[in-house]
């Protein structure tokens, strides 16, 4: 994996445990000053609607109190509850429930454990030695460039182009809710960690996309990008296809499988081992179409194997 695409990842997910304890850390501190210095009593749930309403003390001496509540489980209307009172300012209350109290935050601690799993695993993925004879699998470690003296096919510039394009919807989701003042703050933080996720994935796919390279020689196919790099020796490979996924749908009233909708195949060329799994694919759009074909040319000159066509269905 190149150091750069590393260095981003560690601090994205950096920048989310410190997102996830600005959020957490005051209704930590909150909860324990609420148990050591605010005055416990009971009160009567009135209301649930938004902020929940509670009755503390009998009539007609009794007062009302509101108290923003992330979870309402355990709470019924027109029952009595164990509550916080703030000395200092006595329409300011907290629910004494577990589950009010300690739920959200176990949540965003839940969260934070799961950044710090992607910090890790981002520090060291592909850190260490690579088995050089792990042919097929993908090494997430900086690419030795393409084969030497081979054909080489690179991305077409729109295809980084429109991943990027798709990763503003990971943005505007993240902006939408952080500019939302109100709901459960845990609800928001979590739409923000998917927007951002959604975001972050998008982009390193891009970068994967636009530094994609693969290249041919007589030994082998050789994939390439900042993510990492593959080797296939034309020994494993005993078949390439040509191969086109499209989505479709059963209609019941039809009795019958739908066509694809236009626009939802893809086409993707496989090159694939003796049990017909794949060990190496890319997109047939790859540059330039003179690469392409000499390919074809030097998988059926090492391995007899020339260009079959298939078609996959994916149903939903």
């Amino acid at each position: 994996m190149h150091p750069i695409i590393r260095i981003w990842l560690v601090a994205a997910a950096l920048a989310g445990i410190w997102v996830v304890g600005r959020v957490v850390w005051p209704l930590v501190a909150t909860n324990l000053n609420a148990r050591r210095s605010w005055t416990r009593t009971t009160g009567e749930v009135r209301a649930m609607n938004g902020a929940v309403e509670f009755e503390i003390g009998q009539e007609p001496s009794s007062s009302r109190a509101f108290a923003e509540v992330n979870h309402t489980w355990g709470l019924n209307l027109f029952e009595k509850v164990e509550l916080f009172v703030d000395p200092s300012d006595p329409v300011r209350v907290k629910p004494a429930g577990f589950v009010q109290m300690w739920l959200t935050p176990a949540e965003m601690a839940g969260l934070l454990l799961l950044l710090l799993a992607a910090a890790w695993m981002a520090a060291f993925l592909g850190s260490g030695a690579q088995d050089a004879q792990l042919h097929g699998q993908w090494a997430f470690s900086t690419s030795p460039g393409p084969l030497e003296n081979g054909v080489i096919l690179h991305s077409p510039a729109r295809q980084w182009k429109i991943v990027i394009g798709w990763s503003v919807l990971g943005l505007a989701m993240v902006v939408l809710a952080a500019l939302s003042k109100g709901g459960n703050p845990a609800v928001r933080l979590f739409y923000m960690m998917l927007g951002g996720t959604f975001a972050t994935a998008l982009w390193v796919f891009a970068a994967h996309t636009k530094s994609l390279e693969v290249s041919a020689n007589g030994q082998g196919l050789r994939m390439t990008s900042v993510l990492g790099w593959r080797d296939v020796p034309w020994e494993m490979v005993h078949g390439v296809e040509m191969q086109e996924i499209f989505t479709t749908y059963y209609n019941g009233n039809m009795r019958m499988w739908e066509l694809p909708f236009p626009g939802s195949t893809a086409r993707v060329l496989s090159f694939n081992d003796k049990q017909g799994s794949t060990l190496l694919s890319f997109s047939p759009e790859l540059e330039s179409r003179e690469g392409l074909k000499q390919v074809f040319e030097l998988c059926t000159q090492r391995t007899g194997s020339t260009l079959q066509r298939r078609k996959f269905a994916v149903p939903f």
